[in-house]
């Protein structure tokens, strides 16, 4: 009999048996909420995707980030159904984090355990640190960084931060810990900081070289691409783009990860009639105010509007209205609002700090270094003059791109495969170890 055959008949039988695998899940923020954006996404991805052969277990806040208030109509502390998932939603403050640390006491070696941030002190520190001594022993744990770990990422707060991993590595804290890397360039922003000393493309993963060796087991890396939406966005006829205008779109949060005042810099050196749209939550005050000072100081060409924060179910139709996404993102482990600005039909304009590589041959957008300022400018003037016909194509392209992608089979069968092995289902290996 065929290995997938077989591996099917297992999840069946798994299934008939209610005797699914569990992962408990923590995060900041979780569905219905929207303003931590690309986490929240990658969750939900994962879980209609493999939510009927895992059993997925969220905890989360009972608040969208940065809200005072709770959802309405949530019940806290009680799990409840989200889609394929039980989710429990908790208050803020010490009664919501010892209601965490008894869910992460009561946690057996059945179970696996998925984090979704490094430096998140209640959804990361606290569980990796009960687990250090002791209080807390999942039968394997995950942690994805989310991009936290390049050298944008790291430059935002950095002695914080590089004082943290220093004392991690002292201490061993993340000893015997399975990485989860977007994309092969966040593996090696993982292994640079953890001397992993090489990982693989899917879960067949490989020791570090971090001097423990025979002493405790050893931390691993895999690959495994996030699921991005294969849903289409609603699709609108888009009038003809008119020579010499440009309406362009900028969907993030507002904080200097995004590097907003950088798209805003390079804006300003471009002729023709430009419309540039903001959406997302103002994250920081002081930074928000330098982006106002430059954006009063734009040609009158350039008219900038701020929109406010928008909802996840009316990010395609403001794709499908603008002419071009600009993200000149300091770093993305993935960037789930590039794969729904593609789908939308939305040539984008991205830094090279993101997994979307090689765009500009693929004719949907570009990817450029944030060096490359004057690179910037002259495709920012080249949409400004693009003719109707070549960015109907370029729209059409891109709808075709990112189908193609999120409707990828290998990319589940790698997010698959890697919860396979760290929850003892098989090995998890699809295709041999590929070294970065």
């Amino acid at each position: 009999m065929p290995a997938s055959q077989e591996l099917a008949e297992v999840q069946s039988a798994l299934l008939s048996l209610d005797m699914r695998p569990t992962l408990l899940v923590i995060l900041g923020s979780y569905l219905p909420g929207y303003k931590s954006g690309g986490p929240i996404r990658s969750i939900a991805n994962l879980v209609s995707a493999l939510g009927q052969e895992v059993t997925f277990r969220i905890v989360t806040l009972d608040r969208d980030l940065g809200e005072h208030s709770p959802f309405p109509g949530i019940v806290a502390n009680r799990w409840v159904r989200v889609g394929h998932a039980d989710v429990m939603y908790l208050r803020p403050g010490i009664l919501g984090l010892l209601r965490i640390c008894r869910l992460l006491r009561s946690i057996d070696r059945n179970s696996g355990l998925y984090l979704n941030s490094f430096f998140a002190r209640r959804a990361s520190m606290l569980p990796v640190l009960m687990r250090w001594l002791g209080l807390c022993r999942p039968r394997s744990v995950i942690i994805a960084p989310r991009g936290e770990f390049s050298a944008g990422a790291l430059r935002i707060k950095s002695v914080r931060k590089r004082l943290f991993i220093r004392l991690a590595k002292s201490l061993g804290l993340y000893q015997g810990l399975i990485w989860h890397a977007s994309s092969e360039f966040e593996a090696v922003d993982i292994s640079r900081q953890f001397s992993l000393s090489r990982s693989v493309r899917v879960a067949s993963v490989i020791p570090s070289a971090d001097g423990h060796a025979g002493k405790k087991r050893r931390s691993q890396v895999a690959i495994a691409s996030d699921l991005a939406s294969a849903v289409p966005s609603s699709q609108r006829q888009r009038p003809p783009k008119v020579p010499g205008r440009l309406h362009i779109v900028f969907v993030s949060r507002l904080s200097r990860m995004k590097n907003l005042a950088g798209a805003l810099k390079m804006v300003a050196g471009i002729s023709g009639q430009v419309s540039l749209d903001l959406y997302g939550p103002l994250e920081d005050a002081a930074y928000w105010a330098e982006c106002r000072d430059l954006i009063s100081a734009l040609p009158e060409n350039i008219q900038v509007r701020y929109l406010g924060q928008i909802a996840h179910e009316e990010i395609g139709l403001a794709f499908a209205t603008h002419e071009l996404f600009l993200l000149p993102t300091f770093g993305e482990n993935f960037g789930h609002v590039i794969a729904e600005a593609l789908l939308a039909g939305c040539p984008v304009l991205i830094s090279d700090q993101t997994p979307w590589r090689g765009l500009e041959a693929l004719g949907v957008g570009w990817d450029l270094p944030l060096t490359a300022s004057a690179r910037f400018r002259e495709v920012l003037q080249h949409c400004v003059d693009m003719g109707p016909e070549e960015h109907a194509v370029m729209c059409a392209r891109a709808t075709e791109f990112a189908e193609r992608r999120a409707n990828d089979p290998n990319v589940i069968e790698e997010n698959r495969a890697l919860f396979q092995y760290a929850l003892g289902l098989g090995s998890g290996l699809i295709s041999g170890p590929k070294v970065v």
